[in-house]
């Protein structure tokens, strides 16, 4: 007689189908990946090299406009100088990747301040000039990475040290419904891909003292960043839709922690959303996923500090298998995958790391819960193996 209950990774992979099931198939989002890293390209470079890139095993990707690609630059841009780019994705010819995304970026080098109406027109209009960019680029949206490389925009007080947080909050909110609404007027149906959203605030989102969560946020260094999602979630139009790509994902070793992720997107984040727009971000913001190629397979330096370093070459590309699967699964619709030493325009890729993806996409498409439970054990073990390794080696120096 087989057994009754299953496992619970086997259950969390099972239900998802059952719920479908019930409703309409052709409403599940498919599961994609896109590639990102440093190896990011300019549109020149994605229009010459598409056809070797798209013999990848992913979706789409993400590349950026040279130079113009910040999106807190309150210097105006001239359309005329874009022009170049903008011929050149207009002649990127797509075939198999059908999800692709331009990249900005938050770092505030020029002083943007929150308060000035005059910085956010010239912004607001190169938000648009970025969006007609993607859609003449034929992408389906924006990547927009919050990390400050430079000066920070998200920490309180920043520029303004005579106001309060709550002030000083109220007015980013405001800016990120105009961020939000400069991109739609270009892309009504954008989807606007973050790395880091609410679910960065998972140390107090479980907090049930909402004066004292606040008063937590205002001494993050991210804090104002919760503000600005909430107001480009309030801009935010019917067809458009918002995905929390969760960078954190970067670090998971088990199965479990994708699911558990899901539901610090989907649930546990509403502590941070105001009430009246709860019901919007069920609807419009999505659960996606981070994949780390250098982490899982032992090439960040120094490399002794890693788990994968005291994982056999075998063993690795069996963990990069298993992330890509649960990463996936566990996903509404995307998974972008990162990397910083390789190149997957170049070719220079570690072996084997291809062929995993690609497993663990098949492991996806066939529904085979029993081999990734077979996957996930296997890996357990090696993980287990790996950190007592790394323990023991720590406690001999």
């Amino acid at each position: 007689m087989k057994p009754i209950l299953l496992s619970l990774t086997a259950w969390l992979l099972a239900a998802p189908v059952a719920l479908h099931a019930q409703s309409s198939p052709a409403t599940r989002p498919v599961k994609k990946l896109i590639e990102y890293g440093w190896d990011v390209p300019y549109p020149d470079q994605v229009r010459k090299d598409i056809r070797n890139l798209e013999t990848k095993p992913f979706d789409g990707v993400i590349f950026r406009l040279r130079e113009w690609n910040h999106a807190f630059d309150p210097r105006p841009w001239d359309e005329a100088q874009l022009k170049p780019q903008l011929d050149d994705l207009a002649a990127i010819q797509w075939q198999t990747f059908t999800d692709n995304f331009l990249c900005l970026y938050a770092a505030n080098n020029w002083k943007m301040d929150w308060f000035n109406d005059e910085q956010w027109k010239a912004i607001t209009a190169n938000l648009g000039l970025s969006a007609k960019a993607a859609k003449i680029g034929r992408c389906v949206g924006l990547v927009f990475d919050p990390e400050p490389y430079g000066d920070n925009p998200w920490a309180y007080p920043g520029m303004n040290p005579n106001r309060t947080f709550a002030e000083v909050e109220a007015q980013v909110r405001k800016r990120g419904g105009q961020f939000m609404s400069a991109i739609q007027a270009e892309l009504p149906n954008v989807r606007l891909l973050t790395f880091f959203h609410q679910s960065l605030f998972s140390g107090l989102l479980d907090n049930p003292d909402a004066q004292e969560r606040q008063k937590q946020l205002a001494q993050q260094h991210w804090g104002l960043l919760s503000a600005f999602w909430n107001g480009a979630l309030e801009a935010a139009g019917p067809d458009a839709r918002i995905i929390d790509g969760y960078e954190l994902a970067y670090y998971f070793t088990k199965g479990e922690q994708f699911f558990r992720a899901y539901h610090t997107i989907r649930q546990r984040s509403l502590s941070l959303v105001p009430p009246e727009l709860r019901t919007k971000h069920a609807a419009t913001v999505q659960a996606g996923m981070a994949l780390y190629m250098d982490q899982v397979l032992a090439l960040r330096q120094p490399p002794e500090k890693y788990l994968s370093h005291y994982l056999t070459p075998q063993e690795r590309l069996r963990f990069f298998q298993h992330n890509v699967y649960y990463a996936l699964t566990a996903s509404d619709e995307y998974v972008w995958c990162y990397s910083e030493r390789m190149n997957w325009w170049q070719d220079k890729v570690p072996d084997g790391a291809d062929a995993a993806i690609r497993s663990a996409r098949e492991l996806v498409a066939q529904g085979r819960a029993d081999q990734a439970e077979r996957l996930r054990a296997e890996v357990a073990e090696a993980v287990a193996a790996g950190q007592k390794k790394m323990a023991d080696r720590a406690k001999a120096k």
